[in-house]
C-alpha cells in the first residue's frame, strides 16, 4: 500500500522547484518529520510553501466524475474505489491543505482527475518518492 500527500504548491515555489523537485521534497520531509515539540516551527514553513485547496469545489468534482462508477463509494470527504479487476484499492481523502491517497497501485484513477489543480506535488515520505503531478507518465 503506498500513502500519497498531494500538496498544491504556490507558483513562485512551483516555478522555482519544477526541474529539481528534491529541495522542496526536503523541506516536506523535514515537516512531516518534525517532533510535536517543534511543530510551531513547521507550520509557518508550511504555509508558505503551501496553497489552501478550494476543498469543497474538488470534493465535489471529484462526485461529479465518479457518481456513475461501480467501483466508486464516498463518504463525507472520503471518495474511495475499489476495482477488483484492475486490483484497486485507492481512498482519497480532501483536506483544506492537503489531499492524502492511499493506493494498492502506483497509478490510482484519482491522479488523471486531480491534474486540472495544477501545481500538485505529491510525496510518499516513507518510501522517500515525490514528483510532479504533471510529470506522471500517461
Amino acid at each position: 500500500m503506498r500513502t500519497f500527500y498531494i500538496f498544491k504548491v504556490k507558483e513562485e515555489y512551483a516555478i522555482l522547484t519544477k526541474n529539481n523537485p528534491y529541495p522542496l521534497f526536503r523541506m516536506l520531509d523535514f515537516i512531516y518529520n518534525l517532533d510535536k515539540e517543534e511543530i510551531s516551527r513547521g507550520v509557518d514553513l508550511f504555509y508558505k510553501l503551501v496553497e489552501k485547496l478550494n476543498s469543497k469545489a474538488l470534493d465535489i468534482q471529484l462526485f461529479k466524475n465518479y457518481r456513475e462508477n461501480y467501483f466508486y463509494t464516498k463518504f463525507k470527504n472520503i471518495h474511495q474505489v475499489n476495482n477488483f479487476y484492475k486490483k484497486e484499492e485507492s481512498k482519497l481523502v480532501v483536506r483544506n491543505h492537503y489531499l492524502l491517497l492511499e493506493s494498492t497501485i502506483v497509478k490510482p484513477a484519482f491522479l488523471e482527475d486531480l491534474k486540472f489543480v495544477g501545481n500538485l506535488f505529491l510525496c510518499d515520505f516513507e518510501n522517500k518518492d515525490y514528483f510532479w503531478l504533471e510529470k506522471l507518465p500517461v
